[in-house]
């Protein structure tokens, strides 16, 4: 094999190993025995576990599943932008049901930012921009008139991110929720919402 094939093999492997696993439970000897190759080997690629780890995080999030989403600045009226809206959200979810083992390394990833400091500045980028494609996302219907000018876009920016963070824990430990009827009834509310003024933070 290639350094290329091999360097792509031993992420590949410690992917799974990790989703089965948990990155502590996850071991450089597990990996290499796996994969057939010598532990000293691993380690002619990368530097340490936690650096295999990393670069798969970086993988990961750099094409994320928030990328599903879709982006909405195409709808140019509000009917459209409203169905688009609540379309995004369900290919999310579906997304999470998809891809079970993304979302147990995902869990991985959130149990160790604790404790590798380059993995909890990834999370936070990450977060802080998924964070600001929803508030896009909302700004685009102020603009078209599905929400007045008056609109709380920071709060409801707010729940939309808390809402989809928690669908996406649920999922992950299997907690009896419906989380297309979850969507959808937050994403009726904040389209009622057009008299409503949320207090200011």
């Amino acid at each position: 094999m290639s350094d290329n094939t091999t360097r792509r093999k031993i992420l590949d492997t410690m992917f799974h190993l990790v989703a089965e696993k948990g990155y502590d439970k996850a071991s450089i000897g597990q990996l290499a025995e796996r994969i057939g190759l010598q532990k000293a080997s691993i380690y002619y690629y990368f530097k340490s576990k936690e650096d295999i780890f990393l670069q798969l995080a970086q993988e990961l999030y750099g094409d994320s599943y928030r990328a599903q989403l879709v982006f909405l600045d195409g709808e140019r009226d509000v009917a459209s932008y409203e169905a688009a809206l609540l379309e995004a959200g369900r290919q999310l979810i579906d997304s999470y049901f998809e891809h079970p083992d993304s979302r147990r390394f995902y869990a991985e990833i959130d149990l160790q930012t604790t404790r590798i400091p380059a993995l909890k500045e990834l999370v936070r980028l990450s977060d802080a921009e998924f964070y600001a494609f929803l508030e896009q996302c909302l700004a685009r219907g102020v603009a078209l008139g599905a929400f007045p000018a008056t609109f709380d876009l920071r709060r409801s920016t707010q729940l939309l991110y808390t809402v989809l963070i928690g669908i996406d824990q649920a999922i992950l430990y299997d907690l009896p929720l419906d989380p297309k009827a979850v969507w959808a009834d937050v994403i009726a509310n904040l389209l009622a919402s057009k008299e409503r003024a949320y207090p200011q933070l």
